[in-house]
C-alpha cells in the first residue's frame, strides 16, 4: 500500500514538472509549415524564397491563371526541379 502511494506520488510530481507552461508574453512565431520526405519531395508554406541557379523553375502563372497565391514553394528530386506559386 505505501509503495502504490510513493508510486503515485513522484508520478503526479513528474506530470507537475514535465507539464509546465512556458509564457513569452505573446512574442512567439510561427515556423514556416514545412513538409519533407527524404528530399524527394518537400513543400515549405509561405515561403517567398527565390529559388538558387541550381534549379528549374517552373512558376504556377505560367500555368494557369490565379489572383491569390500562395507563396508556396515545392521542390522536387532533392532541389533539381522547384515550383514556386507567387
Amino acid at each position: 500500500m505505501r509503495c502504490k502511494k510513493l508510486a503515485l506520488l513522484s508520478l503526479a510530481a513528474s506530470a507537475l514538472v514535465f507539464t509546465g507552461c512556458y509564457h513569452d508574453g505573446g512574442k512567439a512565431q510561427l515556423e514556416k509549415e514545412e513538409t519533407n520526405v527524404f528530399g524527394l519531395y518537400k513543400n515549405v508554406q509561405e515561403s517567398y524564397e527565390p529559388a538558387g541557379p541550381t534549379t528549374f523553375v517552373i512558376n504556377t502563372d505560367e500555368l494557369y491563371t490565379r489572383k491569390n497565391f500562395s507563396g508556396d514553394r515545392t521542390t522536387l528530386l532533392w532541389g533539381l526541379v522547384t515550383i514556386e506559386d507567387y
